[in-house]
C-alpha cells in the first residue's frame, strides 16, 4: 500500500539541482555517525542492565524462568532500558540529518546554496518540514508504546487493553498523515486495473488499516514469545531484513523514504543486540512486554512512514502464521490458559508441547468444529486423558445412585502456538535448540519474503527498474 511520496519531496537527482554526488557523501557521513552513536548506545545499555538489575528486583519487576530446573528469579521489563537508550540516540541524532535547516544553510554549504535555484530551495524546505514532522511523530508513537508497555508490565493489563494501546500510540502518525494531506489511495494490481482502474481511494479505511497494522505488529511479537531470546531474536531478524530491503531500494527513485527508515532501524538493531546478549539462553534478564511493544511499534512506524507496509508484512510471515494458528484460543473458541509456554521436563532438560485440558461439551459448535478439523489435519495433538463424573443436579433417589451416572471424557489438546507446533513436528528439544530452530525459520521466511517481494512484485505492480 503506497502513499503519496510527494509529501517527502521525492524527486529525481536532476530535479534536485545536480547535487546528487554531494548528497551521497553527506548521507554516507550521516550513516557513519548513526552507526557510531548506536555502538556507543549498545555499550551504555549493557552497563545500565548491569547497574539497574537490583533496582528492578527490589521494585518487584521479577519473573521466574520456568524452563530451568533451578527456577531462577530474573529482573523483568528490561525492554524499558533499551527503549530509553534508543530514544536518547534518536534525539541526539536529530541535528545530523537536519543540521542545514536547523542551523543555517548558507553558512555550512555556501557553494551549493548559491548555485541552487529558488525552486530547489523551496522544495528542500518542504522536504525538511515534512521529514522533520514525521521523524518526531514516529518518535512520539514509539515513546507512547514504551510507556504503555511498561505500564502493562507493572499492572498486568487485560488483553482488551493490550489491543487498544497500539491504536492509541499510533494516533500521532495518523494525525500527521491527515494534516499533511497524505493520500488514502491504494495501487490496484495490474490484472484488476481493467475493472477498478490504477488506484482506489479507500478514504478512512486507510487510517483504519494503518492503526490495525500497529496493533498487529506489537501483539504479533508479544504472543510469539516465551523462551529465552525469541522475542529479541525475531525482532532483530525482521529489522535486519527491512534494513537490507531499504539498502536495495536506495538505488531507486524513492530512496529518501528508505533512508528515512534506516534512521529508525539502525539504532533499534544496536540496542536490541545488547538486549539479546543478556536474554539469550541462559537468560539473565527478561525483556517483558515493554520490548515487544517497543519493537512492534518501531517496525510499524517505518512501514507506515516508508509506505512499504505490504513488504513489512512479508517479513512477519512466522508471526502471521502464529496469529492465525492461535485464533481458536485467542478468541476463546478453545480454552486458553494464561501461559502457553512449552512444558519443561526437569528429568531430561527438554521442552515439550504444553497442553490444556477441558471438557469437550464446554466448546461451542464453532469451537468443536475447529478442534475436530485441526486434530484431523494433525495441526494439534488431541487425546483423551481420563473421565470425570459431572455434578448431579438433583438429589439421588432410590432408583438412582452415583454409580449409575455416566462418566464423561476429558480432552487434552496441545496449545495453539507455533512454538508448540514446531516441538510436535521436530520432537522435544532444549530451550536453546528450540530458539535456534525458530530463529532459523524466521531467517528462512525472510528469504522467502525477498523472493516474493521482487519477482512477484514485477508481475502484479509497476515496479520501477533500478
Amino acid at each position: 500500500m503506497y502513499g503519496m511520496y510527494g509529501m517527502y519531496g521525492v524527486y529525481s537527482c536532476k530535479q534536485e539541482g545536480g547535487d546528487c554526488l554531494i548528497n551521497s557523501y553527506r548521507h554516507i557521513l550521516e550513516m557513519v555517525l548513526l552507526v557510531i552513536m548506536s555502538a556507543i548506545g549498545t555499550r551504555v545499555l549493557k552497563k545500565m542492565i548491569f547497574s539497574y538489575r537490583g533496582e528492578f528486583l527490589r521494585a518487584g519487576f521479577a519473573g521466574t524462568d520456568m524452563s530451568k530446573s533451578s527456577r531462577p528469579v530474573l529482573p523483568e521489563a528490561q525492554g524499558v532500558l533499551a527503549g530509553a537508550v534508543y530514544i536518547a540516540i534518536m534525539f541526539l541524532f536529530i541535528p545530523v540529518p537536519f543540521w542545514r535547516h536547523l542551523f543555517g544553510r548558507t553558512y555550512f554549504l555556501p557553494v551549493v546554496e548559491v548555485n541552487a535555484s529558488i525552486t530547489t530551495i523551496y522544495q528542500s524546505d518542504l522536504l525538511f518540514k515534512s521529514q522533520f514532522i514525521h521523524y518526531l511523530a514516529g518518535l512520539l508513537s514509539i515513546c507512547c508504546m514504551i510507556f504503555l508497555g511498561f505500564a502493562d508490565d507493572a499492572l498486568d493489563l487485560p488483553w482488551r487493553h493490550k489491543l487498544l494501546m497500539p491504536s492509541v500510540a499510533s494516533l500521532p502518525l495518523l494525525m500527521v498523515h491527515l494534516a499533511n494531506e497524505g493520500t488514502t489511495k491504494i495501487i490496484v494490481p495490474i490484472f484488476l486495473r481493467s475493472v477498478f482502474g490504477h488506484s482506489i481511494d479507500i478514504g478512512v479505511l486507510y487510517y483504519v488499516y494503518m492503526g490495525l497494522l500497529a496493533v498487529f505488529c506489537t501483539n504479533a511479537i508479544n504472543i510469539y514469545a516465551g523462551i529465552n531470546g525469541l522475542e529479541v531474536g525475531q525482532s532483530i531478524i525482521i529489522a535486519c531484513s527491512v534494513i537490507l530491503f531499504n539498502i536495495i531500494e536506495l538505488q531507486g527513485y524513492l530512496w529518501r523514504v528508505h533512508l528515512f527508515s534506516l534512521y529508525f532501524l539502525i539504532p533499534f538493531v544496536a540496542v536490541s543486540f545488547a538486549l539479546y546478549q543478556k536474554n539469550k539462553f541462559p537468560a539473565s534478564i527478561f525483556v517483558g512486554d515493554t520490548f515487544c511493544y517497543f519493537a512492534g511499534m518501531t517496525l510499524a512506524v517505518v512501514g507506515i512512514l516508508g509506505h512499504f507496509s505490504k513488504t513489512l508484512l512479508l517479513f512477519f510471515l512466522p508471526q502471521i502464521v502464529n496469529f492465525v494458528y492461535s485464533i481458536p484460543q485467542l478468541y476463546a473458541l478453545v480454552p486458553c490458559p494464561r501461559h502457553r509456554l512449552p512444558r519443561y521436563n526437569p528429568d531430561d532438560g527438554l521442552l515439550y508441547p504444553s497442553k490444556v485440558r477441558f471438557h469437550p461439551k464446554s466448546l461451542s459448535r464453532v469451537g468443536e468444529f475447529l478442534l475436530r478439523a485441526c486434530a484431523r489435519l494433525r495441526l494439534v495433538g488431541c487425546s483423551t486423558v481420563g473421565a470425570f463424573v459431572p455434578p448431579q443436579q438433583d438429589p439421588p433417589t432410590d432408583s438412582t445412585n452415583a454409580g449409575d451416572r455416566v462418566q464423561e471424557e476429558i480432552v487434552e489438546v496441545t496449545n495453539f502456538t507455533l512454538i508448540n507446533f514446531v516441538l510436535r513436528i521436530c520432537g522435544p528439544m532444549t530451550e536453546a535448540g528450540t530458539t535456534r530452530t525458530l530463529l532459523g525459520l524466521q531467517v528462512f521466511c525472510s528469504c522467502v519474503a525477498f523472493v516474493i517481494r521482487y519477482p512477484l512484485a514485477w508481475v502484479f505492480y509497476d515496479v520501477p527498474s533500478h
